[in-house]
């Protein structure tokens, strides 16, 4: 990705936006492009729309997901998650040392703003008048939300836009807006949105296509209640909101919880009925697979190896109970395999610095056809939302509104009943459901990119990383957030915006 000028970055000039972004198909995630649109063609049908929101779609999953920029920002960074490089960016991003042109840092700060202006786009010019572009212009508050629910968890106090940029001001003055602010913008969004969306967008029981849906919003919805009602904003308030949005989830009678654990993440299942919304990435792009695939020690012993980017831990694996079926839902330690003989995550090759460590099974799907395929990538996307974060949200907020009532301890058990776990008895004290609520939070989104967003809400994120083995190296309470990156200093921007301690 190339170094974006600052001007660029964050006033992109429409008929950049239009003929670089906007270009689409008939397909929802194809690439051959049909028409390009400006200012004065702007959408005037669905059709036009959805070719909007499929260019809108495509940065993500090229500069942020399939790149894997997201994975090395929101995944490495926390106490979950190493990389097998011993140096560079990857490695910066593990130890906590990297630098403010870091290429990660940079990839998703410069896509959600991309994204955001596009989405605001929509909103600014679909008329808002006519019953077809609706849904358009509350996907446009969807993205532009869920990007700033990125930026204010990633990057803290952010520049907060809502209208597109058709020309480039040079004199403006950029200012931050706080975490409060934009906290109240998101919740603002989407509290708009939540209705104009539809309950799927296909008719049939592919409930998620990559698009958001009146799901999707309400879940992002009750996480930024409960996000808000944490650290840095701390507005009790919003446990209640969150509470009542995760139970709107529960109620619907769109979702509901697949049977198997680990069968949820074979690709053939991922846009089943727990799948509220994903990163839909095309074949060709999909690197995901193949960078959590482990490579074998020695020859001969790993079929199909791959890249073994990001790696999972041993402490965490140690962590789970051996009858809790999501531990191997979640890691691979054995990999069965035919003609070569069983391997060992012991077999499996990583930084001699730190020994070897079992790999994440969530990313795999060692059964599908034609593995050799595009270099090993796969269609595998990134689950953004699943149904069973609705219930990890109503369990955490009940007891923070009304204590351990049975209405929270429920909703643990109902997740924990699918995988097989030991059900929590009721008798036992706030503070100890709350204990367990942040223990399932791991149990069952462990390398799905939650974790150091919650270690920010919780307020522990400093006494976590400062132990951390791998972040001890470098983190300083200061790097809860990342810096703006230095292309945007580069180009003018002030640098008394820079983020402190940069």
């Amino acid at each position: 990705m190339r170094n974006f000028d600052y001007k660029t970055i964050f006033k992109v000039l429409v008929v950049f936006t239009f003929i670089t972004m906007f270009m689409g198909c008939e397909d929802f995630l194809e690439e051959n492009p049909e028409s390009n649109l400006g200012p004065e063609n702007f959408p005037q049908s669905a059709e036009d729309a959805d070719l909007i929101v499929g260019g809108m779609t495509r940065p993500l999953y090229r500069s942020v997901f399939a790149s894997r920029a997201f994975v090395f920002v929101a995944g490495v960074s926390d106490d979950e998650m190493t990389v097998y490089n011993t140096s560079g960016d990857r490695y910066d991003m593990d130890q906590y040392t990297y630098t403010t042109d870091n290429i990660h840092i940079r990839q998703v700060y410069e896509t959600c703003y991309q994204v955001i202006n596009q989405a605001n786009s929509l909103v600014a010019y679909l008329p808002s008048d006519q019953e077809w572009a609706k849904p358009y212009i509350a996907t446009g508050r969807f993205y532009r939300s869920w990007m700033y629910s990125y930026l204010v968890r990633l990057y803290g106090p952010s520049i907060l836009r809502d209208t597109p940029t058709e020309e480039i001001d040079f004199d403006e003055e950029i200012t931050k807006a706080s975490e409060e602010e934009i906290y109240n913008f998101i919740i603002n969004d989407l509290e708009q949105a939540q209705n104009d969306l539809p309950i799927n967008w296909t008719g049939n029981d592919s409930r998620d296509d990559g698009r958001p849906t009146q799901g999707a919003a309400k879940m992002l919805l009750a996480k930024m209640y409960i996000s808000s009602a944490g650290y840095p904003v701390n507005n009790s308030e919003n446990w209640v909101k969150g509470l009542d949005k995760a139970q709107e989830v529960i109620d619907s009678g769109v979702y509901s919880l697949m049977p198997d654990f680990e069968d949820m993440f074979l690709i053939a299942n991922q846009n089943r009925e727990e799948s509220i919304f994903s990163i839909q990435v095309p074949i060709t792009e999909g690197l995901l697979s193949m960078s959590f695939r482990p490579r074998q020690r020695t020859s001969g012993i790993i079929d199909n190896q791959g890249w073994y980017l990001f790696c999972g831990s041993e402490d965490l694996l140690d962590t789970f109970s051996d009858n809790d079926d999501r531990k191997e839902g979640t890691f691979l330690i054995n990999l069965e395999q035919e003609p070569s003989p069983p391997a060992n995550y012991l077999d499996f090759r990583y930084n001699s610095a730190y020994g070897q460590v079992p790999g994440v099974q969530k990313y795999q799907d060692f059964d599908r056809d034609n593995i050799s395929d595009y270099a090993f990538r796969s269609a595998m996307g990134i689950k953004i939302f699943r149904y069973a974060e609705a219930f990890l949200i109503k369990a955490e907020a009940e007891n923070e509104v009304n204590g351990p009532t049975a209405v929270a301890i429920e909703a643990i058990n109902a997740l924990r009943s699918r995988a097989n776990a030991d059900q929590i008895s009721i008798g036992i004290s706030q503070d100890e459901l709350r204990e367990i609520i942040h223990e399932e939070w791991t149990f069952e989104f462990a390398y799905e990119f939650k974790r150091r967003f919650n270690m920010l809400r919780w307020g522990i994120i400093d006494d976590v990383l400062s132990s951390d083995t791998r972040a001890i190296n470098g983190y300083a309470p200061y790097k809860k957030y990342f810096p703006i990156p230095q292309s945007a200093f580069d180009s003018g921007l002030d640098p008394s915006l820079q983020n402190p301690g940069y």
